[in-house]
């Protein structure tokens, strides 16, 4: 069974019982209306939990890509930069980079962010990750967006 038709047939079974306690609202028999009003509670409940915790994991799966794509940045941009002789530069913006980063369980810290101020420090056409992907059009300053044919704001 695939996961749309499980998703579906839980869906399903959610409603009836919820549908069959309403009905039972309107008959003598307390036992059959407190069964199914505690199943149809207990199963909403359930529903509740498990979609919160699939929404978790597809926020894992963004940090994920994120975080991947800043630290592809991050080493393309200082490789780039080393081989073109300018180390010094290189070492003094990762001191400042370093300085700037707090790492935490509970946020990004901008580190996508602190990846593109890395990049444009050391690098006048730094290499940065995909243009197109709209995920990534709010995350970077737009002093940053030199890609999008805005130019890089002055101090």
């Amino acid at each position: 069974m695939t996961f749309t038709a499980t998703v579906g047939l839980v869906a399903i079974v959610v409603l009836a019982t919820s549908l069959a306690w309403l009905v039972s609202e309107f008959q003598p028999r307390k036992n059959i209306r407190i069964g199914l009003g505690a199943a149809s509670l207990a199963m909403s409940f359930g529903v509740a939990w498990i979609a919160g915790s699939v929404t978790g994991s597809f926020q894992i799966w963004n940090a994920n890509a994120w975080y991947g794509a800043a630290s592809k940045d991050l080493i393309e941009n200082t490789i780039e930069e080393l081989e073109n002789g300018n180390v010094d530069q290189v070492l003094t913006e990762l001191r400042v980079l370093n300085s700037k980063l707090e790492p935490g369980y509970e946020t990004k810290a901008d580190y996508d962010k602190l990846v593109a101020d890395y990049a444009y420090a050391i690098s006048d056409s730094p290499s940065l990750h995909e243009r197109n992907d709209p995920r990534w059009a709010d995350d970077v300053p737009k002093s940053h967006r030199k890609w999008a044919g805005e130019k890089k704001a002055g101090p």
